[in-house]
């Protein structure tokens, strides 16, 4: 019998149900997202979600 290993579970689940998403923003545009996020007390995982939703309802388009 093998014993449970705590650590290799959450390894081989992450590598199966979670992926990362990095983005490289200039410093004062990064700076502006933490302020708005701090003052709308939203985590930045909740706020790709938001706007994930946002692009399904079709309400956000690339800046001209």
């Amino acid at each position: 019998m093998t014993t449970f290993n705590q650590k290799e579970y959450i390894k081989a689940y992450k590598k199966e149900h979670i992926k990362q998403f990095k983005v490289d923003l200039n410093i004062t545009e990064y700076n502006e997202l933490n302020e708005l996020l701090k003052a709308r007390n939203l985590q930045k995982v909740q706020f790709v979600r938001n706007a994930m939703i946002d692009l399904k309802k079709k309400t956000i388009d690339k800046q001209k």
